[in-house]
């Protein structure tokens, strides 16, 4: 996984975030950290990587001075972002894949 994200080139106003089995990208829009991806390999899924990558993308998102972190969730993923405190905000716009896709968010003021 380390591998493939370090081959991965992100725009310098990202920051990347990697755990054994699994990254994320998150990059500051004015007050919203946004979480460009979170991804888990398959075979560490159910043990905690997304946990902590989400956890960790918040943290950043704090330090940053955001007061939410918002994304673009596939369908499928929605359920672990509830978990983890998330609410359904609005649909996204037509994807460069054509898909119209759920955009999460959570506050990040406590």
């Amino acid at each position: 996984m380390r591998e493939w994200a370090d081959s991965l080139s992100f725009p310098p106003e990202e920051r990347l975030l990697v755990e054994d089995g699994g990254w994320a990208a998150v990059a500051v829009r004015s007050d919203v950290c946004w979480l460009d991806d979170l991804w888990v390999e398959p075979a560490s899924m159910g043990k905690g990587v997304g946990r902590r990558l989400f956890e960790r993308a918040a943290v950043l998102g704090r330090e940053l001075g955001c007061v939410r972190m918002e994304w673009e969730s596939d369908p499928n993923a929605v359920a672990f972002y509830e978990r983890m405190g998330a609410r359904y905000l609005r649909d996204s716009d037509v994807t460069e894949w054509g898909r119209v896709l759920p955009v999460m968010g959570v506050s990040l003021v406590e």
